[in-house]
């Protein structure tokens, strides 16, 4: 998953794609081994990522160290379904011979604990061993961004000095006592564990640092090959540890120092001599010196640490020396290691009903930050998909940096918008440059991603268009799901309208794309029929019901999340809660001109207004200003609180401390909102308009004021206000609903369902002219 190439103009043609295994390639049984000390949140990382690789035959076998910071418990948590052993020395040679006792697979794979593969991993690093001459194997490895490679190909020579100047794999250099040998990566690299255990296993005198480069020579010298494999990714995280800062630097040498001068000894071949391998070792030791004055001139490293370099490099050369000299080489103690031995243990991986699918879903906003409903929308059906079994991305802008993580199940591209030529067909389509600008990004992710995978389908929200890029594409079956349009944001924004400039370079072009997503795509997923209508009328489209499927959104069940109650309010005191941009479509105006007589008629009331409060109204201020202004003088104003808008836990505590909900939008395709409040189960009141009717039973979990109408708006809340028996049946009527219809696994079985449907149609469709 590589950054795009942002040179690239958006007619893209898809690549091809790298060595993957299909059906009926052997599956031997893999030993994945993770050697962790003092790592445990990343531990737990990668151990939950490796329930969605693909390969079907696998145990996990995890070798804890000494440092006590909960690494042992948690792996005991896993017992059930790991192998877990304990490392007394901070050795990795000697906790890699323990992995290699624990398992029992034919392939041993080595990962770090700060390590994080992609699902396919397995199955690729797997494939050259079908070849009895392979010994070792390794493939690629991202670094801690997800778009960088640390690791593709490289060489390392007798001094233990790697090359990595390589574009492709090197199998001429492997024949026994080459100068040069090709190498995998140690946080990426399998063997062939007869081959290992036949050489002694890992050498414990390398405590750190050159370990698996000594195996994969002495594998070279005995005959056997090693193999690299373009692809098979793994993102390393480059976590912090005993001898690395959170800088990612270096602040312990000792160990590095002995394994570069004991290597250069004891696997010189006959290629050199000591007093090469002590000048090798002199030149290596002068870098690291390089790297450490940069550090503290930058003030990354303390200058403290120019006393340990000092005595780290004095005790490491002495050490490493003695015991090459000696050669003195301690491989495993294979009585000592019989009490590790134990049968298979297959790893219990997430495994779909039927097949599993790959899925892009793209949103301009994602956790964590300020994200919206559409946001929210996404992030909880990624979540819930990928709950599910099935491989999900969704491709998003980056706030920052671009990063690729693994976040709750989900693979999450963070990109920022490259600038891209426009194709023609862009150009001829009137699409604004930086609305191209992010959905040819995301186009050329998706073909990153597909590099590696096959794409089922693409998830784009209909909002900016996010999906015109794919439309016009067409390597994917594009899937636009319906919510707010542009023409509903302008009839609650009419003085847009009278903007010309606005209407001629952005609105008209714009209104145009999205009638042209709602006719052309090929499947439009919605959240109510209220929204279908809306936008068949005011967009004078009608929907293929064969391309169509209406899927309610599911909300998490936030009422056990950690929640920061808002400040309490007097004994006897009922709470209204408001939650949404303080807008004319939301209804903040019909709310606002209801208040005043609700709150002189019930003292005890006290309103929550949570939301953007800055968006200016069409008088020009903002109807918070307005408000705080007429009502200056009035006895009442203090208990109606704006608090803008909210950290998610902040949110929580106001559905979680309110009395009755109250959501007046004019329009809303679902009215996401109003589960929330359900979830916690809250009396609800909203308006007799688009999707909310779909959501509120009306005299059941909830009362339906009439759009735009502060009267009717008035008698709903008045009712609620004057009867906690009616508020307390209400609520818990929408909670028993929302567990019933809402919650996120039955909006993800949903959209799965109709993604088959719309996969079996397109494939057919190919098949047909094929």
């Amino acid at each position: 998953m590589s950054s795009p190439d942002t040179s690239l103009a958006v007619d893209v043609a898809a690549p091809t794609g790298r060595l993957l295994a299909g059906e009926g390639v052997a599956t031997p049984p893999v030993s994945i081994i993770i050697n962790t000390d003092g790592r445990v949140r990343n531990l737990a990382l990668t151990l939950e990522s490796l329930r969605q690789l693909d390969y079907p035959n696998f145990e996990v076998c995890v070798v804890y160290g000494p440092t006590q910071d909960g690494t042992r418990e948690l792996a005991e948590s896993w017992s059930d379904r790991i192998k877990v052993a304990h490392c007394p020395t901070r050795n990795l040679s000697q906790s890699r011979n323990i992995g290699l006792a624990l398992s029992a697979g034919e392939i041993v794979a080595f990962l770090d604990d700060d390590a994080i593969p992609e699902p396919e991993w397995l199955r690729q690093v797997v494939i050259p061993f079908s070849d009895p001459v392979v010994g070792a194997c390794g493939g690629f490895l991202l670094d801690h961004t997800g778009v960088s490679f640390q690791w593709r190909f490289g060489t390392a020579n007798r001094m233990g000095l790697a090359d990595t100047t390589w574009d492709r794999p090197m199998p001429e250099y492997n024949f026994p006592y080459s100068a040069n040998y090709p190498i995998a990566i140690g946080a990426n690299s399998a063997f062939r564990r007869s081959a290992v255990m036949e050489i002694g296993g890992f050498d414990e005198q390398f405590i750190y640092f050159l370990d698996e480069t000594d195996v994969m020579v002495r594998l070279v010298d005995r005959g056997y090959h090693v193999a690299q494999v373009e692809g098979a990714l793994v993102h390393h995280k480059y976590a912090a540890s005993h001898i690395r800062s959170e800088g990612r630097m270096l602040t312990a040498w000792y160990a590095i120092i002995r394994s570069k001068i004991y290597f250069s000894l004891v696997n010189a071949g006959g290629h050199h001599d000591m007093m090469d391998a002590v000048a090798s070792t002199r030149v290596f030791v002068e870098g690291l010196n390089k790297d450490l004055e940069w550090g503290i001139s930058t003030g990354r490293l303390s200058p403290d640490l120019r006393d340990r370099f000092r005595d780290d490099v004095d005790r490491g050369l002495a050490s490493g020396l003695k015991e090459a000299l000696a050669e003195n080489r301690l491989f495993y103690d294979a009585v000592a290691l019989l009490r590790h031995e134990g049968p298979f243990m297959p790893f219990p991986r997430l495994t779909p009903e039927g097949r599993r699918r790959t899925i892009c879903l793209l949103t301009q906003y994602y956790p964590p930050g300020s994200i919206g409903g559409i946001g929210r929308y996404v992030h909880q059906l990624a979540r819930a998909i990928a709950a599910l079994g099935h491989q999900v991305h969704v491709l998003t802008k980056a706030q920052g940096n671009d990063s690729v993580d693994l976040e709750d199940g989900v693979w999450v591209h963070r990109i920022a918008p490259k600038q891209i030529r426009r194709s023609r067909e862009a150009i001829d389509a009137q699409i604004p440059q930086h609305i191209w600008n992010y959905s040819a990004t995301m186009l050329l992710v998706a073909h990153g991603v597909a590099a590696e995978r096959p794409i089922d389908a693409v998830f784009a929200p209909i909002w900016d268009c996010e999906g015109i890029a794919f439309l016009l594409d067409g390597s994917w079956p594009l899937v636009t799901s319906l919510h707010t349009t542009l023409s509903f944001y302008l009839e609650s924004h009419s003085y847009r309208l009278e903007d010309e400039t606005f209407m001629e370079t952005f609105a008209r072009p714009m209104l145009a794309l999205e009638q042209r997503l709602f006719v052309e795509s090929p499947a439009i997923l919605a959240n109510s029929k209220a929204i279908i209508e809306q936008i068949e009328q005011s967009y004078g489209v009608s929907f293929d019901s064969q391309a169509i499927e209406i899927v309610a959104h599911g909300q998490e069940d936030w009422s056990a999340f950690p929640v920061q109650l808002p400040a309490p309010v007097p004994d006897g005191a009922l709470r209204l809660l408001f939650v949404g941009r303080l807008e004319e479509r939301k209804g903040i105006d019909v709310l606002l001109e209801m208040l005043p007589a609700l709150l002189e008629a019930h003292p005890e009331l006290v309103v929550d207004v949570v939301g953007n409060d800055t968006l200016a109204s069409g008088q020009g201020e903002t109807y918070r200003e307005l408000f705080e202004t007429r009502h200056a003088t009035q006895a009442f104003l203090p208990r109606v609180r704006f608090h803008g808008e909210v950290e998610e836990a902040e949110l929580l505590g106001f559905y979680k401390a309110c009395d009755l909900f109250v959501a007046p939008s004019r329009f809303e395709s679902f009215g996401l909102i109003l589960l929330e409040a359900m979830v916690f189960g809250k009396p609800v009141i909203a308006c007799r308009a688009g999707g909310m009717t779909e959501v509120v039973e009306h005299g059941v979990t909830g009362l339906l004021a009439e759009p735009g109408d502060a009267p009717s708006l008035a008698a709903a809340v008045e009712t609620l206000v004057g009867s906690a028996p009616m508020r307390a049946r209400m609520g818990r009527a929408g909670r028993e609903r929302y567990e019933a219809r809402f919650t996120p696994t039955h909006m993800a079985e949903g959209v799965l369902a109709f993604l088959s449907s719309v996969v079996d149609r397109a494939e057919a469709g190919g098949a047909e002219h094929g």
